[in-house]
């Protein structure tokens, strides 16, 4: 074409061609120039302030309380989320870290708008099966907030409030474990379109997470993880795994880094191919 030159495109085992340059080389990739540049709360943007919209308004109020910040997907990056279930069309969704439920919201809110029946059968109905320990959230970097009990609570008050509630099953506890305690039921129901995994950041931890559910993840299914920069992020496990997976998946995964606006924690899907 013309005399322009091109590398050979890596395999699907990602064995052949040549490797993808480290994110810090690549042309574009957004970043914080300085810890100046760092925002201190969540900004609900103006084009989604519909109050007509009962599960919008209950997210918005949820942004505006500074638990949700920094830990929980930005407005931007819970817009992506959504709108990969609105497109995707997934039936069966994994949630593991529910967090304070903002994911859970954006997840919950496109099935609604999908037009799927919350808790039915295939084809004509969808659910999220959320699973986080529910435990204390205490201070942290940038957060000078905490809820030593209650979360559980909360996050049911809070999908409740939005009218999603009917959509989700919470499940207190370890997420590996309780996952795997399901497969059996996720597989009678058909298997799993969708798994997000924003739950123990180490790499044992989301291993352990992504081996649940892969034995009941569909052909064609996705997988999403968070927080895959850990020099934006400060975790390592998630960008492990992606960087990973074909070594003990071969060819069962196709991969992609997403960017994510205003902090670039970064997603990582990876799509099942066989």
């Amino acid at each position: 074409m013309f005399g322009l030159k091109t590398k050979p495109a890596a395999s699907a085992t990602g064995t052949a061609g040549d490797a993808p340059l480290p994110h810090h080389q690549l042309g574009h990739f957004p970043r914080l120039l300085s810890e100046a540049d760092h925002p201190t709360k969540w900004e609900f943007p103006g084009y989604l302030d519909n109050p007509n919209c009962q599960w919008l308004s209950a997210l918005k109020e949820l942004y505006a309380n500074p638990i949700t910040f920094p830990a929980s997907l930005s407005p931007e990056a819970g817009l992506m989320l959504h709108g990969l279930i609105r497109n995707l069309q997934p039936r069966m969704i994994i949630e593991v870290g529910s967090f304070c439920s903002v994911s859970s919201h954006w997840i919950a809110s496109a099935l609604l708008e999908n037009g799927y029946e919350p808790k039915g059968p295939r084809p004509t109905g969808a659910h999220l099966q959320c699973f986080d320990d529910f435990g204390p959230v205490h201070k942290g970097p940038w957060r000078d907030v905490e809820m030593l009990t209650g979360r559980k609570e909360f996050v049911t008050e809070r999908l409740t409030k939005a009218g999603l509630i009917d959509f989700v099953t919470l499940h207190p506890g370890d997420s590996s474990t309780r996952l795997t305690e399901m497969r059996d039921s996720l597989a009678r129901d058909g298997g799993v379109d969708f798994a997000f995994i924003d739950g123990d950041h180490t790499l044992p931890g989301v291993k352990a997470d992504f081996n649940a559910v892969e034995p009941v993840l569909n052909t064609g299914g996705f997988v999403l993880l968070h927080d895959t920069f850990p020099d934006q992020c400060s975790h390592d496990g998630p960008r492990q795994l992606l960087d990973t997976v074909h070594e003990f998946a071969q060819g069962r995964y196709e991969v992609i880094d997403l960017y994510l606006s205003p902090l670039n924690y970064g997603l990582g899907l990876m799509r099942r191919v066989r």
